[in-house]
């Protein structure tokens, strides 16, 4: 039986997670990928990716999945995974692939599919009050350009800001869109490939109230299929990005003209929703098998 080393964290939004454990949000998709797993001939063993000495236990491979906590050291997460590389234990999604995907500026080399962006060193206020004109936007969301799971991510609406709420806006480089209306009727949506198959999407749209289409308990999940308009948006942007990825989760919006926008790739450590679509977890598996079997 081949063994995979099952990467997750060591904490989660402040909270410690358990060893052998994964945030909660996951524990779901990670049951049903273990038992796809064992149908696959496939052990997944659950650890840390800081945890020393993984190189050495006789993994086949490891694949990178709940380190929900990488973007709290991101040049230790990347070396780390280099040193697994260089050792001889494959990793997946490669270190360049999470290299070129960490910081959101790859949305530069996606084309007209990827919503427009204005990237700034700072959050500051002239910064802000300039890129109101520039994007011809009436509100704005500023996020990080190293980040995960919405922190400092701001909304702003043009004449009704303040230098406080900048509070809670990126401390470093950052990047700023329009904010689309859309998101909260339409949502957003999330298609996923596993070993260049397409797998299945997830639609998701805020309760009344709220704008973040990521947050549980707030957020309204469904598998569903796309518009077709959606799954060649999200196709574009697949051609821009690194071949041969075991996984990929691309998340798209519909702009003010109509057109979808991709506002993300997310290459290294994307939550699944297999909980709303558990088909995914056998796809995934045999993107790992057939990796395995190269």
């Amino acid at each position: 039986m081949a063994r995979v080393a099952y990467l997750s964290c060591r904490t989660y939004r402040g909270k410690a997670i358990a060893p052998g454990a994964v945030p909660p949000l996951e524990e779901k998709s990670r049951e049903l990928i273990l038992a796809a797993g064992a149908e696959r001939g496939i052990a997944f063993d659950v650890v840390a990716w800081d945890e020393p000495g993984l190189e050495t236990r006789g993994y086949d491979a490891a694949v990178i999945r709940t380190t929900w906590d990488y973007h709290e050291r991101p040049d230790q997460f990347v070396s780390t995974l280099e040193s697994f590389a260089r050792s001889g234990l494959p990793v997946f999604n490669s270190p360049d692939v999470v290299r070129w995907n960490m910081r959101k500026t790859y949305l530069k080399e996606l084309g007209p599919s990827a919503i427009e962006t204005i990237w700034a060193d700072k959050a500051d206020a002239v910064t802000i009050a300039q890129a109101f004109d520039t994007l011809g936007a009436a509100e704005i969301v500023v996020k990080p350009q190293v980040g995960a799971g919405s922190i400092r991510t701001v909304r702003l609406k043009k004449n009704a800001w303040s230098d406080a709420d900048l509070i809670d806006a990126p401390l470093g480089a950052a990047m700023i869109q329009p904010y689309l209306q859309s998101i909260e009727t339409e949502g957003e949506r999330s298609l996923f490939w596993f070993g260049g198959k397409y797998s299945h999407a997830i639609r998701k749209v805020p309760h009344n109230g709220s704008w973040l289409a990521n947050i549980p308990g707030q957020t309204k999940f469904v598998a569903e299929t796309p518009p077709p308009a959606t799954i060649e948006a999200a196709e574009a942007a697949r051609a821009h990005a690194p071949k041969d990825l075991l996984y990929v989760r691309i998340d798209l919006v519909l702009g003010d003209d109509g057109k979808w926008r991709v506002i993300e790739i997310e290459a290294i450590e994307p939550y699944l929703f297999f909980d709303f679509a558990p088909e995914g977890a056998r796809f995934f598996v045999d993107a790992i098998a057939g990796v395995l079997a190269r």
